[in-house]
């Protein structure tokens, strides 16, 4: 239950994070909120959820929803995450449409613009990887400047920053404030996500094994927590992992296992920190032929905007 205020000097609301793939929205999301809520990786289509942070200030509270990057792509699975990223919007009152200036305006940009453009929601552009430089930057403005033609009232300003080095964050918070409306509190200080316990587990477990495999297995690859035992001194967590092929399989496993034995150190030790106590952690790999081209299995795996 959102807590009631007794004036309007509080402000609230929910701002979504919407942009290309690998334009920095997790790394922003986990800056923002000064905890990691969400994975992070060079690899796209990293985020398949939605996934909220929350940011408690003195007199305000952003709830951040992280989306999964817009795609050109064409199969299923790509389909149903440019629709949790498209669904993600409905009922927010800020958007930060996210872009890299180190990567010059892809296909991705103007779906992007046009699914803001067709909103009557404030918008925010940020202008990310500056620390990376610039070359791009005005590209970008133009064609925020182009969105603001279409949209004059949305479309408010861009903010160069650095979600990497914290650089301008302080000018982000400050605009996402002042155009949230006045507004209770949604959540308790203490909470900093609203994410699910095993879709945070499992992907962290996809986080590990796309930086233990890099660009081996980018989309042909998926995590699903079976079950997860909180006990007095313990948790257990048993974890499928779906891959397409055998020849997939092969490479997850690794030769004598040391792949996927490296994946479940690296997961456990993180999920130790976020449980504040001893792990247990089965997994087990699992071909499941066409996973991302077989809806009823995507919606299973928790990539669903429903």
């Amino acid at each position: 239950m959102p807590t009631a205020n007794k004036d309007n000097s509080f402000r609230s609301g929910f701002v979504v994070i919407l942009g290309r793939p690998n334009v920095g929205k997790s790394t922003l999301l986990n800056t923002l909120v000064e905890s990691k809520v969400s994975i992070v990786s060079a690899i796209p289509q990293t985020t398949r959820h939605q996934i909220r942070g929350v940011l408690n200030l003195k007199n305000a509270q952003a709830v951040f929803v992280d989306t999964p990057g817009i795609h050109s792509f064409k199969d299923s699975l790509s389909s149903q995450l440019n629709l949790v990223a498209k669904k993600s919007i409905e009922g927010c009152d800020l958007i930060i449409y996210l872009v890299d200036v180190s990567r010059r305006p892809g296909l991705e940009e103007k779906e992007v613009v046009k699914i803001i453009t067709a909103q009557k929601i404030k918008a925010l552009m940020v202008l990310n990887k500056i620390d990376r430089g610039v070359k791009f930057l005005n590209d970008y403005i133009s064609l925020w400047q182009e969105g603001k033609n279409t949209s004059p009232e949305n479309l408010i300003y861009y903010i160069p920053l650095s979600a990497k080095t914290g650089k301008n964050l302080d000018k982000l918070k400050t605009a996402i404030i002042e155009n949230l409306p006045a507004g209770p509190k949604y959540y308790d200080t203490k909470t900093l996500t609203d994410f699910p316990d095993k879709f945070r587990v499992a992907d962290i477990i996809r986080e590990k094994l796309f930086r233990k495999l890099d660009k081996e297995l980018p989309h042909s690859l998926a995590v699903e927590v079976a079950e997860i035992k909180d006990k007095k001194k313990v948790v257990y967590i048993k974890a499928n992992i779906y891959v397409k092929r055998n020849s997939q399989k092969r490479i997850v496993v690794g030769k004598n296992g040391e792949s996927l034995k490296t994946v479940g150190v690296q997961a456990r030790s993180e999920l130790e920190k976020m449980y504040d106590k001893k792990v247990f952690l089965d997994i087990w790999v699992t071909v499941l032929k066409d996973w991302p081209e077989r809806p009823r299995i995507i919606e299973q795996l928790g990539y669903s905007a429903e």
